[in-house]
């Protein structure tokens, strides 16, 4: 089950009697749409953040030992690490407004919330995986992995992606 589906459950009352209003309804899906949206790239950022905490551990370890090689290594890979973060934590929401350029439709929204739901995976799995100092090539190879999907993410909600006229 996807994070929509989850907070379309977890309606209230309430929530759910607005929802018959005629003209809430659409204003009500694209708050539900931004909030969605949101916790998804959060969960994408923690999962990152668990990642640099041992990156962290393992730059304090290289530089008691005065492995300035290893450091160097470490460092690039968080510095690597920190772009990333910032471009998923600050990135475009999953929707379009009402006087936006390119309109994103619900077909694409579905694409880009697939999309997000795959990286959400890619980051629970680099975020799994072990911390290696002295072979950052898996490390490297799964960040690769979750900028890849984040610039079809970008793709998708700039219009560049999906071969359809707007």
């Amino acid at each position: 089950m996807d994070i929509k589906e989850r907070a379309r459950e977890q309606l209230n009352g309430l929530e759910r009697v607005l929802l018959k209003i005629p003209g809430f309804k659409g204003y009500f899906e694209r708050e539900l749409r931004r909030d969605s949206d949101r916790l998804q790239r959060e969960y994408v950022v923690k999962q990152l953040r668990r990642v640099k905490t041992g990156m962290n551990k393992s730059l304090q370890a290289a530089s008691r030992a005065k492995d300035f090689e290893r450091l160097r290594e470490c460092e690039g890979f968080v510095r690597q690490l920190d772009k990333t973060i910032a471009a998923v934590r600050y990135a475009d929401p999953g929707y379009s407004g009402f006087f936006d350029l390119v309109k994103i439709r619900e077909a694409e929204l579905d694409r880009v919330y697939e999309c997000d739901a795959r990286l959400a995976e890619a980051a629970a799995a680099l975020a799994a995986a072990p911390l290696d100092a002295a072979d950052l090539a898996p490390l490297h190879a799964g960040l690769a992995g979750i900028e890849e999907l984040f610039a079809q993410r970008l793709a998708l909600l700039k219009g560049w992606a999906g071969g359809g006229e707007r």
